[in-house]
């Protein structure tokens, strides 16, 4: 079944990418029934312990929250200087260490069956630091080879709606999707397609690791407005501003329910997109205004223009409604399908609408909208 798409937000015909080539993967695919226990009867084994780098953040504590909710034991993997208040009301343990460090992977395996691998770089602001790279490929290739020399069941590595994105408006793209900013020089969306190769290369090796793929994700509890402080100025500001581009979107706790799914029922070496509906940001934006009760114009700025307002802003120390490589991501266009993770794992995430419903509403509850 296709993804419900709302006018005027993009169809999904459209033309079609080169397929990514995966021959690194094996023809003989497990079937997750035989991998991972998912009954919750009296009669079933106590199910196995998770281990969750990055559970601490915006998508990864939902996912911890919904692991707890299906009766999985959880270990969290922070460092010192993680912010756990997402989490701190939940029965988890939490371990010292860092991906960068493969003894204290090793440490924190210990006793674990399962990771879900989200731990890496969130920050528009930290996307071209210098150790961006290190900590997306570095940080993933010791949690892989940790988990191979700890033989763990199976892992879910949290890839990045980014390998989709492309400058053409009309690609409409699916997990067979070819990447399109190679030599581009976004190191983060160059480390995140790095990762894919890694991911192909160790389940040649024998580790069971599926691919969840969270598109741009939207709802409460985004402290850090890593998605929704655009949506926060456009609806503050006068006349609401857009950038070009456009993105698949979800909501968080689905995006979540997606990834425990894909621990559960996803195969082998495969990926699974995460997200309900494609949208271009001016369309993003007048339905946000639109569900926030707000009447006003969309102003969509060109993108050199807006590149260089919000670079000289920036340089100059003044205040500026986005960050730099907010701009050279944003302006970029990654519209997919999500019809995979609907058929094979079960995944019903909520229409569009109601992904900015919910956004807005937190927005607002917590003082951010007025």
């Amino acid at each position: 079944m296709e993804f419900a798409v709302s006018s005027p937000a993009r169809q999904v015909q459209g033309k079609q990418a080169a397929p990514r080539d995966s021959s690194a993967i094996p023809d003989e695919e497990r079937a997750v029934s035989d991998t991972v226990p998912t009954s919750t009867s009296h009669e079933s084994t106590e199910k196995p312990r998770v281990l969750v780098t990055g559970g601490h953040g915006f998508i990864g504590s939902f996912v911890v929250r919904r692991l707890r909710e299906r009766g999985y034991p959880v270990r969290c993997l922070v460092r010192r200087s993680s912010r756990t208040h997402r989490i701190d009301d939940l029965d988890v343990d939490k371990v010292i260490g860092d991906i960068l460090d493969p003894a204290s992977l090793a440490a924190a395996m210990e006793g674990c069956e399962l990771c879900i691998h989200l731990a890496g770089i969130s920050s528009y602001a930290d996307m071209d630091k210098d150790f961006a790279r290190p900590t997306i490929v570095d940080g993933t290739r010791n949690v892989f080879e940790a988990a191979l020399a700890a033989g763990l069941r199976r892992v879910v590595y949290i890839g990045s709606g980014i390998v989709y994105a492309s400058h053409d408006p009309n690609r409409i793209c699916d997990e067979e999707s070819s990447f399109e900013l190679e030599g581009s020089g976004l190191i983060y969306a160059e480390a995140k397609h790095e990762n894919e190769r890694q991911v192909d290369e160790f389940v040649a090796r024998g580790l069971d690791i599926v691919v969840a793929i969270p598109m741009e994700t939207y709802g409460p509890h985004d402290d850090e407005f890593l998605t929704t402080g655009y949506l926060k100025e456009a609806i503050n500001g006068w006349p609401a501003m857009a950038t070009r581009g456009g993105t698949m979107y979800g909501h968080v706790a689905d995006v979540a329910e997606g990834i425990v799914l894909a621990l559960e029922k996803g195969r082998t070496g495969h990926r699974y997109i995460l997200g309900s509906e494609n949208g271009t940001i001016e369309e993003i934006i007048k339905l946000a205004l639109e569900v926030a009760g707000k009447k006003k114009k969309v102003l969509v700025m060109p993108t050199g223009l807006t590149r260089f307002v919000v670079r000289t802003l920036y340089n100059l120390g003044l205040p500026s409604p986005e960050h730099p490589n907010a701009i050279e991501y944003g302006t970029l266009y990654a519209f997919a399908r999500n019809d995979k993770a609907r058929q094979e794992l079960g995944w019903n995430p909520r229409s569009g609408r109601e992904v900015l419903e919910d956004t807005v509403r937190w927005l607002r509850e917590a003082g951010h909208i007025r």
